[in-house]
């Protein structure tokens, strides 16, 4: 008996694959829900939930030197939403956080302290996430008020090393324009939002892979019988 075939002997038309997920569409139907409702349980239940609660504020500042091109408003932004990002994690505010709150790790909570800006915005987002949204919550409010009096701090200190107007106007002319912060101000709005995991598209990886694979096998089992 030959077991050579050739390609036409093995190769499904469009028609004839209709037909075979017509006639598996059961099948298909019964592996999709199947591998859909399994990664949904899996993240919604098994999984460790994570919530992050976030809340903007805005900063008050002043142009030192001409205006602004986009790259350079952009460039402006994230090195402010760096140089807060650096008050966030700083040891004052995460001393004075352990301080109040109980059970908490100064390690565990300088990796959930974020600190991000909005395009062409002088707003930006304070996030701390935690495994509850009460603790998420409240963290954040503590977060949130020592980050202000570590701002005031460190604004004093940066004035004091400034130099005088005459220096700036002397030696800063040829710098790029700088903007000085002199005021954040926060949003009394704070937003709570389950970070991890993301049910929704681990449900829907699930059911793409459960249809995939029912489809594959369908196509490989009739293949499979062709060679018999």
């Amino acid at each position: 008996m030959n077991n050579f075939y050739s390609m036409a002997d093995t190769t499904l038309t469009l028609k004839e694959l209709t037909k075979l997920i017509w006639k598996n569409l059961l099948l298909i139907v019964i592996v999709t829900a199947l591998f859909g409702g399994l990664a949904y349980g899996t993240a919604n239940y098994l999984l460790p939930a994570r919530y992050t609660a976030s809340m903007d504020f805005v900063a008050k500042g002043k142009i030192t030197q001409g205006g602004f091109t986009k790259w350079q408003a952009r460039s402006q932004n994230e090195q402010a939403a760096n140089g807060f990002q650096n008050i966030a994690i700083s040891p004052g505010v995460i001393d004075h956080t352990t301080n109040e709150i109980d059970n908490v790790s100064p390690a565990a909570l300088r990796e959930n302290i974020t600190v991000c800006s909005t395009p062409r915005s002088n707003t930006y987002t304070l996030t701390v996430t935690s495994s509850s949204p009460e603790k998420a919550k409240k963290k954040l409010k503590v977060v949130a008020k020592n980050f202000k009096k570590e701002f005031k701090l460190e604004y004093k200190q940066g004035r004091k090393a400034m130099p005088t107007k005459k220096k700036r106007r002397m030696y800063l002319k040829p710098i790029l324009p700088t903007v000085l912060v002199k005021s954040i101000k926060f949003k009394d709005k704070t937003r709570v939002v389950k970070s991890y995991p993301n049910v929704k598209f681990a449900a829907a990886i699930g059911t793409a892979t459960g249809f995939l694979l029912a489809t594959w096998g369908s196509i490989y089992w009739r293949l499979r019988r062709s060679y018999r």
